[in-house]
């Protein structure tokens, strides 16, 4: 499998979601790739470890839902665009929430999102990801 990305972080405080979502994604990149973190302080301590263990930091992709407990995905984001988003140049983040509320959108927009998904993710979207 030629995979086009070094990990892939899940980010959603939902299991049955973070389920579907890694089976599809394990079709184009290896289980061993995909990380799952429940709130967005667990996935900013991931990031940390991506760095301090030196893992390549380059091509990753961030699937951030909004609504988590302990931190949300607007704070994820916002921290990680101040603290590690020229560590991880080539990551992109995708919103991918339950939320369809356009001030959502736009926020996650202001704060350098890519493509805002509504779940869940399809494989069509994941086709033009990892394809």
């Amino acid at each position: 499998m030629n995979c086009i990305v070094d990990w892939v972080l899940l980010l959603d405080d939902d299991e049955i979601q973070n389920f579907i979502h890694q089976r599809i994604i394990r079709k184009f990149v290896p289980e061993s790739k995909i990380i799952v973190a429940t709130n967005g302080q667990v996935g900013i301590q991931i990031l940390q470890a991506l760095m301090e263990n030196k893992k390549n930091t380059k091509r990753g992709i961030i699937f951030l839902d909004i609504n988590m407990p302990i931190m949300n995905g607007f704070q994820f984001l916002e921290l990680f665009h101040q603290d590690f988003a020229s560590q991880f140049s080539n990551t992109s983040v995708y919103p991918l929430s339950s939320s369809d509320d356009i001030k959502d959108v736009i926020q996650m927009n202001q704060l350098g999102a890519e493509n805002y998904i509504v779940k869940p993710l399809t494989q069509e979207f994941a086709n033009s990801l990892f394809v």
